[in-house]
């Protein structure tokens, strides 16, 4: 199960929510705070650079974890088998 198909789609989820969440919160509850509270439409902009900043330090938070994890496994060595005499 080392390389299976469901690995490599939590993988792809995990990636997919570091973008989307702080997109969607910061643009999507801007948009709602403009039209509730009748500000002017230019303030999205601050909202879309809040959304597009902290979507880039979860991007960038995930993958600095995904390449520690990575190195990690690459340093250790394999497990031997405790059974096997062939050595």
């Amino acid at each position: 199960m080392k390389n299976s198909w469901i690995k490599a789609w939590a993988v792809v989820g995990h990636f997919v929510w570091a973008i989307m969440t702080p997109l969607l919160v910061f643009i999507g509850g801007g948009g709602w705070l403009i039209r509730r509270y009748d500000w002017d439409t230019r303030i999205i902009l601050v909202f879309v650079a809040l959304g597009l900043i902290f979507a880039g330090l979860g991007l960038r938070s995930y993958v600095r974890q995904l390449f520690a994890v990575y190195e990690d496994l690459q340093k250790t060595p394999p497990p031997q088998d405790k059974k096997d005499y062939d050595y």
